[in-house]
């Protein structure tokens, strides 16, 4: 009971926190019913229809990767019950929940473990699975959020503070590239760190019989993760070529159209910004989003693109169709997984073992 109040309290402070930094940046009245009464119907048809893509791109990524881990060839992902269909439920289940939950991500997560458990995965298959998608997924946001620094700087017309800002952004995001392809190559020192930090855990929580054992679960849960997770990336190392550029196409076309989405709003409401310039503001604030300050970015993401927006001489009247993107990013998937969420535990039909998928990815 306690629980559930604290994470409502926590929701209902984000909210009022994203009302508080929205409501300063909303056009006056008569200009925002102008801007809705002129906006173009097909296009924001259209806008839906990229975001529905955008959320099937992530679903093909997280079905093939989690086949990847599973041992399941992908022709028979459908008799083992994560066909496209379903991967697109447990997508936008899982997207509606990390936007209504607190913990964001972290709720959406377990969205996705609980269901895929119900499908007969093991725990740590699903744990490498969903790691290994995020991780991908991030890869290529950091890519957007790099080239859109680049653009910035190369445009040159940023003052010393926001140069400076930028540069810092690109170097951070260049040396987190850095870092991941190294663990990717060598995630011995990286498991050694984990195994070292829940080593010293029981010490933190004052040499307790209790942090004893839970420092215990968490080493042997992390080298099973380490295990599944070298497994997979061996696998994905020797799928072929085009399987790979596969996924990496996945990856960037959720991003991909959900960017464009938010461009199709621009449009259908007559709001005149550069493409590229609205790029490079959807790469930063979408990075900023990302972070575990409020559920699905709410509030940053907005604050942090009309900011951007601003430095690129784009006035208050973005913030409509900015919010109209939202409507369709943000807060569509929510009832969506309200609807969808208890069809994700219904038994699929008789499907043979896994055992008979023990061989190699491919």
């Amino acid at each position: 009971m306690r629980g559930a109040l604290l994470r409502n309290l926590l929701f209902l402070l984000s909210l009022g926190l994203a009302l508080h930094l929205l409501l300063p940046r909303i056009p006056g009245v008569e200009r925002s019913l102008e801007l809705v009464s002129r906006a173009s119907v097909p296009l924001i048809l259209a806008a839906l229809a990229a975001e529905l893509l955008s959320e099937l791109s992530y679903a093909g990524l997280l079905g093939r990767v989690t086949a990847a881990a599973a041992n399941i060839p992908p022709r028979l992902r459908r008799r083992r019950g994560l066909g496209s269909w379903y991967m697109l439920r447990l997508t936008v289940t899982g997207y509606g929940a990390s936007h209504a939950l607190p913990g964001g991500g972290a709720a959406g997560a377990a969205v996705a473990y609980t269901a895929l458990r119900s499908r007969g995965l093991e725990r740590r298959r699903i744990g490498a699975a969903l790691a290994a998608t995020s991780a991908l997924a991030y890869g290529a946001l950091g890519t957007i959020l790099a080239a859109s620094l680049l653009y910035l700087l190369a445009r040159g017309n940023l003052d010393p503070a926001q140069r400076t800002a930028a540069s810092l952004g690109l170097s951070l995001t260049l040396a987190g590239f850095a870092g991941s392809y190294a663990v990717y190559r060598n995630p011995l020192p990286a498991r050694l760190a984990l195994e070292g930090a829940a080593k010293g855990l029981p010490g933190l929580l004052g040499g307790s019989a209790r942090g004893r054992r839970l420092a215990a679960a968490l080493e042997r849960a992390l080298l099973r993760l380490g295990a599944e997770l070298g497994a997979l990336r061996r696998q994905l190392m020797s799928a072929p070529p085009a399987e790979i550029l596969r996924l990496c196409a996945l990856a960037l076309g959720f991003w991909a159209f959900d960017a464009l989405c938010l461009l199709l709003m621009f449009r259908a409401f007559g709001v005149e910004v550069g493409t590229a310039e609205l790029l490079a503001a959807y790469g930063i604030a979408t990075a900023a989003g990302a972070l575990p300050l409020t559920p699905g970015g709410i509030g940053v993401f907005e604050t942090t693109i009309l900011t951007v927006l601003v430095l690129f001489g784009i006035g208050p009247e973005a913030t409509v169709p900015v919010l109209g993107y939202r409507l369709f990013n943000f807060w569509l998937p929510i009832p969506l997984a309200a609807l969808l969420y208890p069809t994700l535990h219904r038994r699929p039909g008789p499907r043979p073992p896994l055992s008979r998928f023990g061989r190699r990815y491919s």
